[in-house]
């Protein structure tokens, strides 16, 4: 008696299935391959996106500083802003109507929610130390006053440098014309301003540490504000910008031949008197 079983081949419909299915599964495979190249090249561009906003936004708050001291300088000469500029306490003035002060750098934060410039919340360093000690002078991130917005995210440092007159300079360049030269208001002078903003939320450094580096020289090749911030991982943009400035003094005689004359002179020193 023989017990041998006949052997089962598969048929062909049962192979047709395996086939199909392993086309599903490879298609399958390339739809995931597709989605995940596709999330890496979004997230790319986001980052890219991200990028180009951060710096679009520090370079706008950088530039603002700027504007605001052109403003102020060129503005109405009875105003406060102009004064903050201009008086012997001002960014500017405490050069032109200080002699001593010609080496001096001014450190500041800007503030513009409380007030553009303050010399008592200002720094100023002669030398290798400094004339006013004042931890105000510099923008700390724990505070919410330090930032140039109510949404607390920058914030600007400003650093005002005088520079002396270059060796081989025009004789007499730096005086404006028809001026005297004994006469310090009308000489002109030549600033460097350095303007720092950065994202202290956008990096993961301590405050302390991006406080430091505001301390730090702005003109600076080597280890000066942007560098340290750079090395802290904060988004940082630092803007310079050249200016000159004159204190030109202009007087109006008023003649008042009543109490209600003052409005007939064009004058706003005559109204104002």
């Amino acid at each position: 008696m023989n017990n041998n079983k006949p052997y089962a081949y598969p048929s062909v419909a049962s192979a047709q299935r395996g086939a199909v299915l392993i086309v599903v599964l490879l298609f399958l495979m390339l739809i995931m391959l597709v989605g995940v190249i596709a999330v890496r090249n979004s997230s790319t561009d986001l980052k890219l996106a991200t990028s180009d906003q951060i710096n679009t936004v520090l370079l706008q708050s950088s530039d603002s500083v700027n504007n605001k001291i052109e403003m102020s300088v060129n503005g109405d000469p009875i105003s406060n802003e102009h004064k903050q500029i201009m008086s012997f306490t001002g960014i500017f003035g405490h050069y032109i109507l200080n002699d001593s002060a010609e080496n001096d750098i001014i450190d500041f934060c800007y503030r513009p929610r409380v007030g553009f410039f303050n010399i008592n919340n200002a720094a100023i360093r002669r030398n290798t130390g400094k004339l006013v000690t004042n931890t105000e002078g510099y923008c700390d991130p724990k505070v919410t006053g330090d930032y140039t917005s109510a949404r607390n995210t920058t914030m600007t440092q400003v650093m005002i440098k005088n520079v002396n007159k270059a060796a081989g300079a025009r004789a007499f360049g730096h005086m404006t014309l028809g001026s005297d030269t004994e006469a310090k208001t009308t000489k002109m002078h030549t600033f460097n301003i350095y303007s720092t903003s950065v994202l202290p939320s956008y990096g993961n450094a301590k405050t302390d540490n991006i406080q430091d580096c505001f301390q730090k020289d702005a003109s600076a090749t080597e280890g000066g504000v942007a560098e340290c911030m750079t090395k802290n991982n904060v988004p940082n943009k630092m803007l310079v910008e050249q200016v000159d400035v004159a204190n030109v003094q202009s007087g109006e005689f008023c003649n008042f031949f009543g109490k209600d004359t003052k409005g007939n002179s064009s004058s706003q020193l005559c109204k104002d008197s």
